[in-house]
């Protein structure tokens, strides 16, 4: 007879929902939608970021040759050396002279981004990355814009950058 009612119990336990059996449910539940809406804005407000920031700094209208480049010991022995320091996403820059507007594009699609900073005479310029150093001497009074694709720097003597 106890065998019989334990059978029964048993038979019961299982078939009800209870709020104990159903609150680990719903909190993983509630925990996954969460990190799924927290997800899509976070991806939606960088997107929106990258292109506001892509518009202000209008990189399809910048167009002009590329900077003198240097070898590290022809930096180093110019009578003029850098004086203002800044870093922008990881990078260092170093220049003598000027101001200085700096954004991220696009690159490559999808979320990826490069750096783009533009300068109004920077006379000399050291652009520090992961992959090394890089020098520039475009000249006093001549703006320019560095786009770091890939961890690389490239530079052009043209800017629309206005302090």
């Amino acid at each position: 007879m106890s065998l019989g009612m334990a059978a029964r119990s048993e038979k019961i336990g299982r078939g009800k929902w209870s709020l104990a059996r159903t609150f680990p449910l719903m909190m993983l539940g509630a925990l996954a939608l969460g990190f799924t809406v927290v997800g899509v804005t976070s991806y939606q407000n960088r997107m929106q970021k990258i292109a506001e920031s892509e518009a202000a700094a209008n990189p399809a209208t910048i167009a002009g040759p590329p900077c003198p480049v240097l070898s590290a010991a022809a930096f180093d022995a110019l009578p003029v050396k850098p004086k203002k320091t800044f870093i922008f996403n990881e990078v260092t820059f170093d220049r003598r002279f000027g101001h200085v507007g700096c954004n991220v594009v696009s690159d490559g699609g999808g979320t990826g981004f490069a750096p783009i900073c533009q300068f109004t005479s920077p006379a000399v310029l050291k652009v520090t990355t992961k992959r090394g150093q890089f020098y520039f001497k475009p000249g006093v009074g001549q703006p320019v814009t560095v786009t770091l694709r890939g961890g690389t720097p490239s530079c052009v003597m043209a800017a629309n950058f206005k302090p």
